[in-house]
């Protein structure tokens, strides 16, 4: 590990601040749809921390027990070293004291104090998850309550960067629609538009002529079939929630929820089900599914969500408490609109004499 090698975002480095602390509080609290501790008895001890180095095997950091404050390290399930918790803690305070003081995206691992060569002391080379998978970090944790012991994973999310994505924009990520009621020359005045707010402007200007759009497909069959996974008419509500996030400027899923709801253009009886399906779409997101990668509907982040807060706790939501995780899920995103270069959205297009328009889907936390 160099130091120019290692230059993380505030999220990235939060997880190894997650891994830290974790290991010296020896548990995690759980949290409330409003991430608040649920209360001070609402926790479950974790007796050790698993880490997978990609030419090192398997690292295994046991949390300390009542009469020692030590961390033992094991090596593929051998003894090699005993590490203070203070060592830990003390590099975790200092960790989180540069991720709040600086002003800038990145940080440089020799920007942290000594935490180079505690990182070299404990084993750690490898700093981040890898990008395709959903689990951050994986706890052995127990149930207090029946003793039962069990290894999960859980996804780490930080409020100490910039608010993450919680499903990011694809080309994988469009909903086509066909447009009636326009000609060519309408097409090109809606294409030329190229203002600030130019999704915005385009989908007035469709408004303004009376255009007709309909649900056409999705562009990736592999996302139309994971969202069916969740439900067979998923497909359909997301084409309308996109309609209304960019015809009408809706952007919190909150608000987005409300809005289908009270229009229910599919016709439910009951019309509180978008509310429920629209939750288990987020649920699918933080947890497993990718839009362009074949889902089985197995959570990959079967323990949870961790979130490491601006004050520097850190609070989890378990999947057997899902209601709350779904609830603060719903109550903290967004849809934002991603690049509509990158992401081929937004502009009108004719094949075999009929219009057509891309919209995109993507799913931040909000700030």
């Amino acid at each position: 590990m160099t130091d120019k090698e290692v230059s993380l975002n505030k999220g990235e480095w939060s997880e190894i601040y997650a891994f830290m602390k974790l290991l010296k509080d020896g548990r995690i609290y759980a949290a409330d749809e409003k991430l608040e501790r649920l209360s001070e008895s609402m926790y479950l001890p974790i007796i050790k921390i698993r880490r997978e180095e990609k030419e090192d095997g398997i690292y295994d950091y046991y949390t300390a027990d009542e009469k020692e404050s030590i961390i033992k390290i094991f090596h593929n399930g051998q003894f090699i070293k005993e590490v203070s918790v203070e060592e830990f803690d003390v590099n975790a305070v200092c960790l989180y004291h540069t991720l709040t003081s600086s002003k800038t995206g990145n940080i440089k691992l020799n920007e942290v104090g000594n935490l180079k060569l505690f990182f070299e002391d404990i084993y750690v080379k490898q700093l981040k998850a890898k990008n395709t998978q959903k689990a951050d970090i994986i706890l052995e944790i127990i149930d207090v309550n029946t003793g039962f012991r069990e290894t999960d994973g859980f996804s780490i999310k930080s409020q100490l960067g910039g608010p993450s994505t919680l499903l990011n924009a694809s080309k994988a990520t469009n909903w086509t629609y066909v447009i009636h009621g326009i000609d060519d020359a309408i097409m090109d005045q809606v294409n030329a538009i190229d203002t600030k707010n130019k999704i915005k402007d385009r989908m007035n200007l469709l408004r303004a002529v009376n255009a007709e759009i309909k649900f056409s497909e999705m562009k990736n069959f592999v996302f139309n079939d994971n969202l069916e996974m969740i439900d067979s008419r998923m497909p359909e509500i997301m084409s309308y929630i996109l309609l209304y996030r960019y015809f009408d400027n809706i952007t919190k899923s909150d608000e987005l929820i409300n809005c289908i709801c009270e229009r229910n253009p599919v016709g439910y009886r009951n019309n509180k089900i978008y509310n429920y399906k629209y939750k288990k779409l987020l649920c699918a997101a933080a947890l497993g599914m990718l839009p362009s990668k074949e889902w089985d509907g197995i959570d990959e982040a079967n323990g949870g969500y961790i979130i490491v807060k601006v004050d520097g706790d850190i609070l989890a939501y378990y999947l057997r408490n899902r209601n709350a995780f779904e609830e603060y899920l719903l109550r903290t995103t967004k849809l934002e609109a991603a690049s509509t270069e990158r992401h081929d959205y937004a502009k009108i297009y004719k094949e075999n004499g009929q219009y057509y328009m891309n919209l995109n889907l993507q799913i931040r936390f909000d700030a």
